[in-house]
């Protein structure tokens, strides 16, 4: 079933956008060029800080005129030409009581802002996300800098620790903050109450005079669900796991068999 009432594509970047590799595929190119063609607009939601998302959008030809994107699991909307549209921030007092619920799990503490990013360590994760990012952590000043706002807490360490650092947060926190995973398990993104992809998306629908059915969203993790929730259809990556696929109204491939393309093609071109 294709659908010819979609103006507005949201995608999820690591692991649906883009494959392991992180580099756009032919196919993608292909279907983006379509939906160009098509007046359909094409806007990347990722948990990555802006600066993380910069050679992605260059790379996908997204720099040439003033797009918007969504950064930081949703607490950032922004445009290509540095313009901010809105931006959400975790206040001094609510980044201590996280850093006092989680700073003895393991995992490692990080602090995100338009600027930079503040690391409590620098271990290979770290260095794996720097080389993702392509740009360095900040490893000095941290608790200094915890005390003053913030758009994103990230917590990232080995599966169990991240997962002990969740259960911690919901069991004392609760509704004080949002707090979700991507597809990946090592993560923890952290944001300020009610605030993810899927208050991003209805945020930038109305700036942009875009109807919910009018919106196609597509991710595989779970911070995408909220994603799906607000968007008249809904794709989920086929090596997301069950929960995702459960909670979108269409399935395609995995991002290494060109999913994100073939769904492009399958229910939208």
């Amino acid at each position: 079933m294709k659908s010819h009432a979609i103006k507005l594509i949201v995608s999820d970047v690591d692991g649906t956008f883009l494959p392991k590799s992180r580099i756009i595929t032919d196919a993608t190119r292909k279907a983006l060029a379509a939906l160009h063609e098509c007046g359909i607009l094409v806007v990347l939601a990722s948990s990555r800080p802006p600066r993380g998302m910069v050679h992605i959008l260059e790379n996908a030809g997204m720099m040439r005129t003033p797009t918007p994107f969504i950064s930081m699991n949703g607490a950032i909307i922004s445009r290509t030409d540095k313009t901010v549209l809105h931006s959400a921030m975790l206040d001094a007092a609510t980044i201590q009581a996280v850093y006092n619920l989680v700073h003895d799990t393991g995992v490692n503490f990080m602090l995100l802002d338009e600027k930079g990013w503040w690391s409590s360590g620098n271990d290979d994760l770290v260095r794996r996300e720097a080389a993702s990012l392509r740009f360095e952590p900040i490893l000095d000043g941290l608790h200094e800098r915890m005390k003053f706002s913030v758009n994103k807490i990230t917590l990232l360490g080995k599966p169990e620790h991240s997962a002990e650092a969740k259960r911690r947060i919901d069991a004392h926190l609760g509704n004080a903050v949002s707090a979700s995973s991507p597809a990946n398990p090592k993560f923890i993104d952290i944001t300020a109450p009610n605030v993810h992809k899927g208050t991003a998306v209805v945020g930038l629908a109305t700036m942009l005079g875009i109807k919910s059915e009018e919106i196609c969203a597509i991710g595989d993790g779970e911070n995408d669900v909220e994603m799906f929730r607000v968007a008249g259809m809904s794709i989920a990556m086929g090596h997301a796991d069950e929960k995702v696929r459960n909670a979108a109204s269409h399935l395609t491939s995995s991002h290494e068999e060109d999913g994100w393309a073939k769904a492009m093609m399958d229910y939208i071109l």
